[in-house]
């Protein structure tokens, strides 16, 4: 009769324990999906005053032209009204945040000057004394507002952000994203918008800025309608420094940080319109000739010999000729950026230019590359060891002459014992024995792999590991939502069925966009920049993580051939923009890009079929495959590519390069648009007409679009 009470009660606990640990686990999971939803912030904290709009002006000064009306009061705050008297921009003020002197918002010691009849100066005093003027120009015959920014600054400030802040009276209606695609609706919390741009209202109670080559950044708060003018923002321009280290640690410094010291001065300009706009805005594309998306295959030149590099550029060892390619890049057309050493003094395992024994067939298979003209070649690094200042120069007087270099990949900086001078180590430093920037300069390279994203990023992120351990279950469960589904996904499907997506995504995660979704529209993801004060002249660009197809080394080949499309396809859905940090012709154990059959070297026939269809994908005007060199000389040019928005909804597109641009691609939401009265090469992406063409150095065109 016990034993039997005995197995009664069992029969009873276990059950009930079972929906104990049920409904727990749920809980846990419940709560960890709400936190996965709420997307977090870049955004300073915010006072109270910034959203109490200044309905009523003081008699200040002010201008008007036939489209709107510009108040400034005697604290330098700044309204703008309609002809008809509603407000389109209730508040402008200045914020800045520097290192020992946090969230600044206002100046002080304002003076307000009106100039003449279509400016107004605004001058105050910053954070650590620094000197701020806010030049504000009304053009007598366009809706538009001009701002020009100067700050002095007069001690040694770290900037961590400098920026306007934007009140605005009317509701967003249009969020020009950083890939160029647009949101009407359904707006999240929160955008990074590169310097693309916003539009408030309708009609003539409305207002738009679009891009902004002169500024940061732009971030928004659509709920709000609060937009920042980010003047310098140091998440716009990552960058770290490795110092040198004896044991090789590894350890870095995140110099993100603008630092000005006493007497310098920064300027910024953009421009505001308001009222009288066209329907659909044109939005300059990422990529040339009508392509949605682009690629860059960036290969670092660690390991590798010649029959490797045979065997991923032309299909096999014993292919000699570019012109007999079967397969691999060259087969496919498919170009890259491909870095290589120049000397290899301790005959290290990679080819090199000189110091090899493979030197003159190298040389040659770099020519073939080279005179193709779809492959850039680049240094990475002249060698594995320190180079001296000797083999800096050679190396670099080389590369130009012979390949026009305008690249250059770091390589080894990271345990900050060898390599000194890359980019990120001693390379910028003009007190170092490795010293190289008088060389890049002098050589016109200009264009630096930059691995400060992905550093900063790896460090900031926290495991759910660590959550687990530390018994924070939702925060362990939020954690895997995020990794594995973007917001827009997670918006998309319920609490049930994202725990089901996350676990389909867990098994191929890889995202081929550097505009990583996976993040938020918040996130910041600069696709290329000048850091404003720490590397000169020079860019840089990032990649997002080293994909070496390592899934192609393994049993299940064909199914990670078939995840790669499938993101290949998502990448030109998303508009996006993918560098890839590769080692393709390394061949480790566990790299899928060449194996050996029947005692031959050849490309892996998985990774062979990637290119295959990538290169369909550019054949079909869908995804643009170029290299760092002609990708950032296009995007410099665009960035003095200006717009003008005339009162008869035409909009004039001015190129003021001194060089033209062939293929200049922009994206409008509309079905009908006419270029000079001509219809242009175009096509239909979804709701947007994509039209290129060529537009010549000072060039106008004017675009109807209806």
């Amino acid at each position: 009769m016990k034993d039997s009470n005995k197995i009664d009660k069992r029969k009873t606990i276990l059950p009930v324990a079972l929906v104990i640990i049920i409904v727990l686990v749920g809980t846990i999971m419940l709560y960890g999906y709400h936190l996965s939803l709420i997307n977090e912030s870049y955004l300073p904290p915010l006072q109270k005053r910034i959203f109490q709009s200044h309905k009523v002006l003081s008699n200040g000064p002010k201008l008007k032209n036939s489209f709107f009306t510009l108040f400034v009061d005697e604290q330098g705050s700044i309204g703008v009204k309609t002809i008809s008297g509603r407000f389109i921009l209730s508040d402008l003020s200045y914020y800045a945040s520097y290192r020992g002197a946090e969230n600044n918002y206002g100046l002080k010691n304002v003076s307000v000057q009106l100039l003449n009849d279509s400016s107004i100066i605004i001058n105050g005093e910053g954070a650590l004394k620094s000197q701020v003027s806010i030049l504000l120009s009304v053009p007598k015959n366009e809706p538009k507002l001009n701002f020009k920014t100067k700050i002095l600054y007069n001690k040694n400030t770290i900037v961590k952000r400098e920026s306007l802040i934007a009140v605005f009276d009317v509701p967003v209606s249009v969020v020009y994203k950083k890939n160029r695609q647009m949101d009407t609706h359904s707006f999240q919390s929160e955008y990074w918008l590169e310097r693309q741009g916003v539009r408030f209202g309708d009609d003539n109670w409305s207002a738009l800025i679009y891009h902004t080559p002169g500024i940061s950044s732009l971030q928004l708060q659509p709920q709000s309608s609060l937009l920042f003018i980010n003047l310098d923002y140091y998440m716009d321009h990552p960058l770290v420094h490795i110092p040198y280290q004896e044991d090789g640690g590894g350890r870095w410094e995140d110099v993100s940080t603008s630092v000005y010291s006493p007497g310098k001065i920064k300027t910024n300009y953009f421009s505001v319109y308001f009222g009288n706009l066209p329907e659909a805005v044109p939005r300059i594309m990422l990529v040339p000739f009508g392509n949605l998306a682009g690629f860059v295959f960036t290969e670092h030149a660690d390991g590798g010999t010649i029959k490797t590099h045979r065997a991923v550029y032309f299909g096999r060892e014993d292919i000699l000729n570019a012109k007999d390619a079967v397969a691999g890049f060259v087969g496919h057309k498919i170009s890259t950026t491909k870095s290589v050493f120049y000397a290899n003094p301790d005959s290290a395992h990679y080819c090199s230019i000189v110091d090899d024994p493979y030197y003159p067939e190298f040389l040659n298979f770099l020519d073939q590359l080279n005179h193709t003209g779809l492959y850039e070649i680049c240094l990475h690094t002249p060698e594995g060891l320190n180079s001296n200042r000797e083999v800096l120069k050679e190396s670099i007087k080389f590369m130009k002459e012979r390949f026009d270099t305008k690249t250059w990949i770091d390589h080894g900086m990271g345990s900050g014992k060898i390599n000194r001078e890359a980019f990120v180590a001693d390379g910028l430093n003009p007190n170092s024995d490795y010293f190289a920037a008088d060389l890049w300069k002098k050589y016109n390279t200009r264009y630096f792999w930059n691995p400060a994203m992905e550093m900063i990023r790896e460090s900031s992120r926290i495991s759910a590991k660590k959550y687990i351990k530390n018994l924070q279950f939702g925060y362990a469960y939020k954690t895997f939502l995020n990794r594995y589904l973007s917001q827009e996904e997670l918006n998309d499907v319920n609490f049930i069925s994202s725990f089901f997506e996350a676990v389909k995504h867990y098994w191929f995660h890889k995202e081929l966009n550097l505009f990583s979704p996976y993040q938020g529209e918040a996130y910041p993801t600069p696709l290329f920049w000048k850091h404003p004060t720490r590397t000169e002249m020079f860019y840089s660009w990032p990649t997002d993580d080293d994909d070496n197809y390592h899934g192609l080394s393994s049993v299940e080949a064909e199914w990670c051939l078939k995840m790669e499309k499938k993101q290949l396809d998502k990448l030109i859905t998303e508009y996006g923009v993918f560098i890839d940090h590769g080692y393709y012709i390394r061949n480790h154990k566990n790299d899928g890009t060449c194996k050996s059959i029947d005692g031959k070297i050849v490309i892996n026939p998985y990774f062979d079929k990637i290119l295959g269809y990538m290169g369909k994908l550019r054949d079909s005007g869908e995804l643009y495959i170029t290299t760092i060199r002609d990708l950032l000389d296009y995007w410099i040019l665009l960035e003095n590519i200006s717009f003008k928005y005339l009162p008869d909804g035409e909009i004039s597109v001015t190129n003021n390069n001194d060089k033209p641009i062939m293929g200049l691609s922009l994206a409008i939401r509309a079905a009908h648009v006419r270029l000079n009265g001509l219809i242009p090469n175009s096509k239909t992406a979804g709701e947007d007409t994509i039209i290129w063409f060529d537009i010549r150095a000072g060039e106008k065109v004017i675009l109807k679009v209806g």
